[in-house]
């Protein structure tokens, strides 16, 4: 049992996770280059309900955190070549590393968010809260990175988005983040009734 429990975890986080690596390799092609605008803000809604399903889905701790693992490992060394060997924009090889460690970052937030608010509040609300707060996560986070990591912080970047833009990208991020977390908690309201109804089929027979 204990067995089932771990593998449906890791089966979802690591779908998930999966999931995440594909969204923001499309939206790099889709958003960035064109110029239409931030990878990080505009499918904010889509980023956060990858992020925030596994966490209401399994109500693990840690969940959030683990399912940037893909995304972590496999975004290692084009951070690597891209930001230090070739574009020699890093203070330090440790940007690098800081980069990589944002996702887990925000994932613990929404852990957190999720463990520890209160437990009067419905399941719905605690959705809601913690969608926005991983929202609200990814504007600081990524706002941080920029602005300390870089030899030069330049507005012509991401960082205009997270500076100039914040009034925008803030709430953009928090609501969109609010609505994806409304999302996965009726995603796995409707799997759990569905689940029940199976069961209650199956007594019948």
């Amino acid at each position: 049992m204990i067995k089932s429990q771990y593998r449906d975890f890791w089966k979802t986080v690591l779908l998930f996770g999966a999931l995440y690596v594909i969204l923001m390799a499309v939206a790099a092609p889709l958003i960035d280059i064109p110029n239409y605008g931030c990878m990080f803000v505009i499918p904010a809604y889509f980023i956060v309900l990858l992020v925030v399903f596994p966490i209401v889905k399994t109500g693990r701790f840690w969940a959030g955190t683990a399912l940037f693992l893909p995304y972590t490992v496999l975004g290692f060394f084009p951070t690597y070549y891209f930001e230090w060997m070739t574009g020699h924009n890093l203070k330090g090889l440790w940007g690098v590393f800081a980069w990589c460690l944002l996702g887990p970052l925000v994932g613990l937030l929404g852990d957190l968010a999720y463990r520890f608010l209160p437990p009067t509040l419905s399941e719905k609300l605690r959705a809601i809260i913690t969608g926005a707060t991983i929202g609200a996560a990814i504007f600081f986070t990524t706002w941080f990175a920029l602005t300390q990591f870089y030899v030069v912080a330049s507005m012509d970047s991401h960082l205009r988005y997270f500076a100039q833009g914040w009034y925008f990208s803030l709430p953009w991020l928090a609501i969109n983040g609010g609505f994806a977390g409304y999302t996965a908690y009726a995603m796995t309201k409707k799997t759990a009734v569905g689940a029940i109804g199976v069961v209650q089929d199956a007594n019948r027979i």
